[in-house]
């Protein structure tokens, strides 16, 4: 349970962009960005392998 108020400019994404290499997954992303009303972050951001046992707060 988060102990801390939410900061409303850090929300949970609606939506994850998986693949493996050479599936167009970067095009995807791409394509996604070209939509003013869509932020998405670099291309790999390594959260489930690098930052999630870090927990959510």
């Amino acid at each position: 349970m988060c102990t801390r108020p939410v900061d409303p400019q850090k929300k949970f994404p609606t939506a994850i962009i998986v693949g493996v290499k050479k599936a167009g997954t970067r095009a995807l992303l791409e394509f996604l960005r070209l939509n003013p009303r869509i932020r998405a972050p670099g291309p790999e951001v390594h959260f489930f392998d690098k930052n999630y046992h870090k927990g959510l707060d």
